[in-house]
């Protein structure tokens, strides 16, 4: 059954994609001015309509709604987003969708890895949290049977920020739980994760911390390390340097001071003149589902909502003159279309090519930019 409702979501993601890629080739995006202008109208249609991620995502995606939710809030949506992360509780049960419609939900391409962390930090950014405290203790054991080891690392496989890749995102994966478990300890939600958040951190640290940043997942020859979760690479090669992996913990701030310093100065080279590309080289065809075989470099190019995010992880460590750097390239980038874009590419164009283009409106991106503007 569960291939069945997968293979229907591609159909319609097929369809949907290739009719927007139509319509940007023949009409371009839509301009609404200046980018204030932009944000203030893509928030507002969005409150009004439910949240959809936007372009030809129609559904909601809890994921892009848990890193859009301080904007919404700062732009004096909480309410309406705090309704839109009930409801998305409402809907799950034993089941974690990814993408949620009206008519139907998906997971894509299996059961969402993300889904769970991301509605606490949805409910908890928007005070809503206590309300579904029922419901979230009965998620909390469900996600940990599907995704959590035993060491509190998250190695289940799953859709996540990432969705094109094949391998377990478990850097991201596990930020984002010791995350949401954090605020659940706050908060004084008691779930199957209570008492647990340094037992995550630790996880995290022993198992993904290379010495300069966060690998994307294990390295297969990587042992335990000594010293306080310093995790050493035992085995040969370097990893991939990711965002997903590195702007997410810095964004939600569950690292030191010291490991900050190093993700950014690792970041640093992935700076681009137009503002932060993904990741340090494009996804291989071993890699990638083979739905993404196209677009394998789909996630190396510049996603404006991941540089907002850096961003505002740079501003909330202290490295403020490299915030404002790499949000005024943002702005430059995005300027000329009046819009909030899904992903452009290195020479600063939106992206367009083989059947897919950039979602416009965005509105994770639109949230983040709020947010970073409105805390500045």
């Amino acid at each position: 059954m569960g291939s069945v409702r997968n293979g229907r979501y591609y159909a319609r993601e097929l369809w949907r994609r290739l009719a927007h890629y139509g319509r940007k080739r023949r009409e371009g995006y839509r301009d609404h001015g200046s980018l204030e202008r932009a944000a203030e109208t893509i928030l507002a249609e969005r409150a009004e309509r439910g949240f959809a991620s936007g372009g030809h995502f129609r559904g909601v995606w809890p994921r892009d709604l848990c890193f859009a939710a301080r904007g919404l809030t700062a732009a004096g949506f909480d309410d309406a987003a705090g309704d839109a992360g009930r409801w998305i509780a409402d809907q799950l049960s034993d089941v974690f969708y990814t993408d949620f419609h009206d008519r139907f939900h998906a997971a894509t391409p299996s059961e969402g890895v993300d889904t769970f962390p991301a509605l606490v930090l949805l409910l908890a950014e928007t005070g809503r949290l206590r309300e579904r405290a029922e419901t979230i203790a009965d998620l909390a054991v469900h996600h940990r049977e599907k995704f959590v080891a035993d060491s509190g690392l998250v190695t289940g496989s799953g859709s996540s920020w990432w969705d094109s890749a094949a391998a377990p995102r478990e850097a991201y994966n596990t930020a984002l739980l010791l995350a949401a478990v954090e605020r659940l300890e706050e908060r004084a939600v008691e779930t199957t994760f209570t008492g647990e958040s340094e037992t995550i951190r630790d996880a995290l640290y022993s198992n993904l911390w290379n010495g300069r940043y966060f690998d994307e997942h294990r390295h297969p020859r990587r042992g335990r390390s000594l010293g306080g979760g310093r995790g050493r690479r035992s085995g040969s090669g370097s990893s991939v340097l990711a965002c997903d992996a590195n702007v997410v913990p810095l964004y939600l701030g569950v690292v030191d001071d010291e490991r900050a310093a190093s993700i950014v100065a690792s970041l640093e080279r992935l700076e681009t003149p137009h503002g932060l590309r993904m990741r340090a080289r494009p996804f291989s065809h071993a890699a990638v589902h083979p739905f993404f075989l196209l677009h394998r470099d789909y996630h190396y190019h510049i996603w404006p909502w991941n540089g907002f995010m850096y961003a505002v992880g740079l501003r909330r460590y202290g490295f403020d003159e490299r915030a404002r750097r790499e949000v005024a390239r943002l702005e430059s980038l995005l300027a000329p279309y009046g819009n909030f874009l899904e992903i452009c590419t290195l020479e600063g164009e939106p992206y367009i090519k083989r059947g897919y283009a950039s979602a416009e409106d965005f509105t994770v991106a639109a949230a983040l930019w709020t947010e970073y503007r409105r805390r500045t």
